[in-house]
């Protein structure tokens, strides 16, 4: 093929040209967006097999995010006695815990999504870098669903105390919040799913993780520690991220941010280095499928 058939073939949409595939983070980033429509797709599917073959079958997304609520707004909450910086407790518990649901679930979605996908990238080739991000729909389903529970309660607390507790002004920091949880999980996902696809003790290990480290964060009660330890709370990024997501919801907590600057350079760190790892581990992962 001379030069200007060979010009022609390359920039004919009917003609499909296989390249070797180019190296890099920018060229796996570029392919991400390339198969947008295909994430959509994944994240579709993922949806609709959550809870096939169940008795209760869609009833489960809304049951799965209330049970937790309730078990703990009464251990915590009634029980304990929890201190919930002058706002109801019920309302403080959704706010962090909507914010760690949608990180916890999306990690544990992201770290099984090489291997619950398994089937479908044996028949054809897709950047598996897709999988983590098509995984997680089902947390962000969750959140939606413990959105509207925070709004109810908040009406709620409006009418029987006449004090409306979401502060609409600063919005924005949760915002913010959300899409650095969102933005950690990829970034841990991208370390985990390669190993998940293989050795299944990397899920439950992954799942002890995040039950420990729910403790460190200010979750389910308010953390507060001597002014030496401050940096210890530093290098827990999610903890940054839960303040922030609760000062913008209910304009609690203090928002720090010099701790959120410092969450979002490890998250950064985590994103890179899982980005260069699942690279070269995921094309040796793909032929052992």
């Amino acid at each position: 093929m001379d030069a200007s058939r060979e010009e022609l073939a390359l920039t004919d949409p009917r003609v499909w040209v296989i390249q070797p595939r180019r190296e890099g983070i920018t060229a796996r980033l570029r392919d991400v967006w390339r198969y947008r429509r295909l994430i959509r797709f994944l994240a579709f599917k993922s949806i609709a097999k959550l809870y096939q073959g169940t008795a209760l079958g869609w009833i489960w997304i809304f049951i799965r995010p209330l049970f937790p609520l309730v078990v703990n707004a009464l251990v915590f909450g009634r029980m304990l006695g929890v201190g919930s910086h002058g706002v109801p407790y019920f309302l403080f518990l959704v706010a962090g815990t909507l914010i760690w649901e949608l990180f916890e679930s999306s990690v544990m979605w992201g770290t099984r999504s090489l291997q619950l996908n398994r089937g479908f990238m044996s028949r054809i080739y897709i950047p598996r870098l897709i999988m983590p991000v098509a995984s997680m729909a089902p947390a962000y389903i969750n959140m939606l669903i413990s959105l509207a529970v925070l709004f109810i309660a908040a009406v709620y607390y409006k009418i029987t105390t006449g004090t409306m507790f979401l502060t609409p002004a600063h919005a924005g920091w949760a915002l913010l919040a959300v899409v650095l949880a969102a933005y950690l999980s990829i970034a841990i996902s991208l370390w985990t799913s390669v190993p998940a696809l293989h050795v299944r003790d990397v899920r439950f290990t992954v799942g002890y993780v995040m039950g420990f480290w729910v403790f460190l964060t200010p979750v389910l009660y308010p953390i507060s520690v001597p002014p030496r330890y401050q940096w210890l709370v530093a290098l827990n990024p999610m903890a940054a991220i839960v303040n922030a997501f609760k000062y913008g919801v209910l304009g609690i907590d203090v928002l720090s941010r010099r701790d959120l600057v410092i969450a979002v350079m490890i998250s950064t760190v985590v994103f890179v280095s899982g980005l260069l790892f699942f690279s070269r581990a995921e094309a040796t992962a793909a032929d052992k499928i």
